[in-house]
């Protein structure tokens, strides 16, 4: 097909379609979403493995005695037996050193959890508009026995989720459903932590809209690392500023569409950098308070889109700020806390989740 056949093959699926509504966009949107379920999974194993969420209020460095007359909640912020101080977070270790001086037996699994969590917003895409967006994460995890060598903390945990998501517009509609799986590990010497995780997930996508419907299958794979502080302003209250980064590769598809159109998509690279800061609050009787703010910066490669040969725009998501509220309580070995998520910018709109976790 000749240069100007192919310009004006352009033109009219702009004209038929609408760029704001065009199924051949389909792809792109999803691979955008990918990238932000992406990063809802790698900064919930951040904050979620790396202990019980409020537990980073402070660094754990030495282990409690065993006091079996009292519970775990009436420890926090006592002077235990043998000159020990109790330290933000011994609540829920649950690993003790023996009355003889040594350390008691560390369990090889540490807990086990159960995490949902639910985001509905709009969309910001560049070069095309605003999408609806809603996607349910589920996920579980066991987290490993830590060990200890001189100040320092090491610790580790292994993943797996399913998603199920929808985006659409006023002329398309994707139903997605996939899953992932991954591995973490963090590092704690006194007031520092570092943690990374790597992961890799599945999604597949049903795209419907007024004269048919296209099938593509998305996978990515992806690494990240945090790093954070702990400041400890008193007995109760701590902040944790924090910078997470992060890259992810997402593998395109090409299909040939319901209309007849050969539809093609480069693969797209995501490097993430989303300063985080954690306020950490006990509020009393076994009850934390967090809140955090974070700035979600995407910086993307890729994702070029070419119908039937020709090139049309390629979409690329906006930067957007997420605010949020957490409550958790320790009852006996349940540890339960819920979130509520707010997203402005790139990405506008609410969210939320549920934790449960089982200590060893």
């Amino acid at each position: 097909m000749k240069p100007s056949y192919l310009l004006i093959a352009g033109l009219l699926t702009t004209v038929t379609y609408g760029a704001n509504a065009s199924h051949f966009y389909a792809n792109a949107i999803s691979m955008n979403n990918i990238a932000t379920i992406q990063d809802s999974i790698l900064h919930t194993a951040m904050h979620t493995f790396d202990r019980v969420p409020a537990a980073n209020l402070g660094d754990k460095k030495t282990m409690m005695p065993p006091t079996p007359e009292k519970s775990i909640n009436e420890l926090y912020g006592k002077l235990p037996i043998y000159g020990t101080m109790s330290i933000y977070g011994e609540y829920e270790e649950y690993e003790f050193a023996g009355r003889s001086g040594g350390d008691g037996k560390k369990p090889m699994l540490k807990n086990l959890q159960f995490i949902w969590q639910h985001y509905s917003d709009d969309a910001k895409l560049n070069h095309f508009g605003r999408a609806d967006s809603r996607y349910d994460l589920a996920m579980v995890g066991i987290t490993g026995g830590r060990m200890e060598f001189f100040d320092s903390i090491t610790g580790w945990a292994t993943y797996a989720g399913f998603i199920d998501g929808k985006q659409s517009t006023s002329a398309l509609q994707i139903d997605q459903r996939g899953g992932y799986a991954g591995i973490f590990s963090r590092f704690n010497l006194k007031h520092f932590n570092l943690s990374a995780t790597i992961n890799g997930g599945v999604l597949t996508n049903d795209a419907d809209f007024a004269l048919g419907s296209d099938n593509y299958t998305n996978m990515w794979a992806g690494a990240a690392a945090n790093a954070s502080i702990n400041i400890i302003l008193d007995d109760t209250f701590s902040l944790q500023p924090g910078v997470q980064i992060g890259y992810t590769w997402i593998e395109s598809d090409s299909y040939v569409s319901a209309t007849g159109n050969s539809v093609s998509n480069s693969d797209l690279g995501v490097f993430e950098v989303a300063p985080t800061l954690h306020a950490i609050k006990h509020i009393g009787s076994g009850w934390f308070g967090t809140a955090h703010v974070r700035y979600v910066t995407m910086m993307t490669d890729g994702g070029d889109l070419s119908v039937n040969s020709v090139k049309f725009e390629t979409l690329e998501s906006d930067n957007f700020a997420e605010y949020g509220l957490s409550l958790e309580k320790t009852v006996g070995r349940l540890n339960l806390s819920g979130t509520l998520v707010r997203r402005d910018g790139g990405r506008d709109g609410w969210g939320g989740g549920l934790n449960v976790k089982y200590i060893f």
